[in-house]
């Protein structure tokens, strides 16, 4: 499944768009500050309540160098405001967990069979607040 998020140029509006399909849109005024980003950004989250385990994240398993195991991201991309595509740079790419007991994010690069990509995920547990 692809999916991807688009501005129109016009409206301004950002299209989810699956699979070459406009789903909907976050209306402009939604997302005012996104105008001229810097900074892109994927992440993920499970909350419970306070005390209660966490729940698995995407397919509960960690990040192991096999896409079919996990939960992941691939083909990687952004566009400008000419819809120009560009792949990002490595050295700019940072992962971040903060319940690595828990959950994991590994970025791969450029991997010819899934261009960009990451997988993310973990089996939740006591995880702490």
């Amino acid at each position: 499944m692809t999916v991807s998020l688009s501005q129109d140029n016009i409206t301004k509006n950002w299209w989810v768009i699956i699979n070459d399909i406009n789903i909907g849109y976050f209306p402009a005024a939604l997302f005012s500050n996104l105008n001229s980003a810097s900074l892109l950004g994927w992440g993920g989250r499970t909350t419970t309540p306070h005390g209660t385990p966490s729940p698995p994240m995407g397919s509960g398993q960690f990040p192991d160098d096999h896409f079919s195991d996990g939960c992941y991201f691939k083909r990687i991309s952004y566009q400008d405001e000419s819809s120009e595509h560009y792949e990002p740079d490595d050295y700019l790419i940072r992962t971040f967990t903060d319940k690595p007991n828990c959950f994991g994010a590994k970025y791969y690069g450029h991997w010819e069979q899934v261009e960009y990509s990451l997988i993310f995920g973990g089996p939740g547990g006591e995880c702490g607040n």
